[in-house]
């Protein structure tokens, strides 16, 4: 069996049904003729090799005696044998078809020859027919006979042909035949022989198999076996698309043979589908048999899509668009792009880098993740991401592009969408300041956090107890007015403690980490003292307060150090004089000690109303001296 591999591939079998053509050719084998001078088809025969003798004698001279010109394949009596050859001797050359098939037409040399009587030369039919010329009766005026040189004959139809030496004596006249001495008495030769062989049998397409011949959806290249068998030999298969051959094989075939190419083969193509355009096509095999005898298979419909799908649109993160913050898990959406009915999308293909990115970096982020489901969303939790889960908190960037069914895709053809992810709270505020007589603007400092902070959350309550509930304003700054509060507008003039913590982007917020301010309302028409701390300094064993207050401020602040030492929280206070404006204070501190806050405190005089003001210091390191 012929093999030729363009590709090797293992492939599924799937049978196709071949059409035969109804038409039938013709071949030619050649024997003893041309450069190669061999024989490969004639056979021979010889019912008594004591008294007769085929020998082979193509591109050689010719037997002993006889014509000077002929030579090839040849039978003849055996020379110098004490006894004559008897009756019923028989020797020769014979050419079969193949089963199934006809000879129509052989052109020739040939030499037939007999000089005594008894001897019949001749060529003859599958039925014994002799062909018209091609024997002699022995004439002994003339010294026997002989016919020789080349002959055509056409219009035959016989499934052999035999050039042959027969010894038939009359038997009233002759019980033997002769032979000869130093040269033969009778003998055959034939060279320079061809036979035309009519083939009427289709080839066969046995199977077909693989993804070239498996229809359907294709993209890419597809590979595929043609398997054929013929009486007289495969000798070409062919590939055809839309009725156009685009690839040929051909078997090793040998003209001198009378099945010149082999009974069976099996072929091996390849067809690139990006040379033809998308849609629908169709694939069909065909073998060509040595008569060039062609069978076409059926027809084999397949629908080619080599493009790959557009980029998903819409992308949004957990309902919001690109820039948001998560504090939970991130579930991407997308509109996937318009596709052929019979390739829809088929997979998703994402990678998670860190920061905000257009492209992704050649340096690598997350691995690439592939789903089938669902197709149009994903869901992406940093801190389950083995690549991410050390440290989760962080800006990221997905990268998202799809697979249609049949496998086209690429990742140029991608679209992004970028968030951040933050789960811890803000921590508290900087500091906390209040200005104005009531209503009173609250400010906070915002400390390092990686989300933006987008809202301050706070509550107050009077000295009675009575608390507001918890109130959320944008930013880093509040209202606070008792009188229009419907918890204290009954009685608003009090002393208030006032908590407010922070809330990020993505809505952390933690009331454990808050900020505190107390303030005195009083009626109004008295002045504010204008308090300010404006410096808080740290030594080995003391902590330097300095501020500021209206410059027509007079009286008292009272300066109050909250600290912890030995996991208990101390204070230490300390009252100074207001002169012309400022006020300053050391504050003692034993060693250890961790400061947590300073509250200054102006007395309430006759012109001015009192104020409490707080700054957190959180730990505020010793300077050494």
């Amino acid at each position: 069996m012929m093999r030729r591999s363009l590709i090797a591939a293992a492939m599924l079998l799937t049978v196709m049904v071949a059409a035969a053509s109804a038409s039938a050719g013709t071949y030619s084998v050649s024997a003893c003729a041309g450069f190669a001078q061999v024989n490969n088809s004639w056979q021979p025969f010889n019912n008594n090799t004591r008294y007769l003798e085929t020998p082979t004698n193509c591109g050689s001279s010719e037997i002993t005696g006889g014509s000077e010109h002929t030579s090839g394949l040849a039978a003849a009596d055996v020379l110098r044998l004490s006894t004559n050859v008897p009756a019923g001797a028989l020797a020769g050359w014979k050419f079969t078809a193949p089963a199934g098939d006809t000879i129509s037409a052989i052109s020739m040399d040939r030499d037939l020859y007999e000089q005594t009587e008894g001897w019949i030369p001749e060529i003859v039919d599958a039925d014994g027919g002799v062909l018209p010329g091609e024997t002699c009766s022995f004439d002994a005026m003339n010294g026997g006979c002989e016919v020789s040189g080349p002959a055509t004959h056409t219009g035959l139809s016989t499934t052999s042909l035999a050039i042959e030496l027969l010894c038939a004596p009359e038997p009233f006249e002759l019980s033997a035949c002769a032979n000869g001495f130093s040269q033969h008495d009778a003998r055959v030769e034939l060279a320079d022989v061809t036979v035309t062989v009519t083939d009427e049998q289709p080839p066969q397409i046995t199977s077909t198999s693989g993804s070239l011949f498996a229809g359907g959806l294709v993209r890419g290249t597809l590979s595929g076996t043609i398997d054929a068998s013929d009486n007289s030999g495969v000798q070409y298969a062919r590939l055809y698309v839309d009725g156009a051959q685009v690839a040929q094989q051909a078997s090793s075939c040998d003209f001198t043979l009378p099945e010149p190419c082999p009974t069976s083969s099996s072929n091996q193509f390849s067809l690139d589908t990006s040379t033809l355009s998308n849609g629908p096509h169709q694939v069909q095999a065909a073998v060509i048999d040595a008569a060039g005898n062609q069978t076409l298979g059926s027809p084999v419909q397949i629908t080619v899509d080599n493009s790959d799908p557009s980029a998903p649109s819409g992308l949004q993160v957990n309902g919001r668009a690109d820039g948001a913050w998560l504090n939970q898990s991130a579930t991407i959406t997308w509109t996937n792009p318009n596709q052929p009915q019979d390739d829809p999308i088929g997979q998703v293909n994402w990678i998670a880098c860190p920061g905000t990115e257009a492209s992704i970096p050649a340096s690598g982020c997350d691995q690439t993740h592939n789903q089938t489901i669902p197709l149009n969303s994903l869901t992406f939790d940093p801190a389950r991401d083995p690549t991410f889960a050390s440290q989760p908190q962080a800006l990221y960037t997905v990268f998202v592009w799809l697979g249609d069914a049949i496998g086209n895709s690429t990742q140029t053809n991608d679209a992004t969408i970028s968030f951040g992810y933050q789960t811890s709270p803000p921590p508290s505020a900087r500091s906390i300041s209040a200005s104005g007589r009531g209503p009173y603007t609250i400010t906070l400092a915002a400390p390092a956090h990686l989300a933006p902070i987008t809202a301050t959350l706070w509550n107050a309550c009077n000295s009675s107890g009575t608390c507001s509930p918890t109130q959320t304003s944008p930013g880093l700054s509040f209202v606070f007015d008792p009188n229009h509060m419907p918890q204290f507008q009954r009685s608003p003039y009090a002393r208030y403690t006032i908590r407010a913590w922070l809330q990020d982007a993505a809505g952390n917020a933690s009331s454990a980490d808050s900020a505190t301010l107390t303030i005195t309302h009083a009626r109004s028409g008295k002045a504010s003292p204008q308090l300010r701390i404006l410096s808080v300094r740290r030594t080995a064993h003391a902590l330097q307060v300095r501020g500021s207050a209206a410059r027509s401020v007079a009286g008292h602040v009272t300066i109050v150090v909250h600290y912890s030492l030995d996991a208990r929280l101390r204070r230490v206070q300390k009252t100074v004089k207001v002169a012309r404006g400022t006020w300053s204070a050391v504050l003692g501190l034993p060693r250890g000690a961790r400061t947590a806050r300073v509250t200054v405190v102006y007395h309430s005089s006759r012109d001015w109303l009192a104020q409490v003001l707080t700054r957190y210091i959180h730990h505020q390191p010793s300077t050494k001296r």
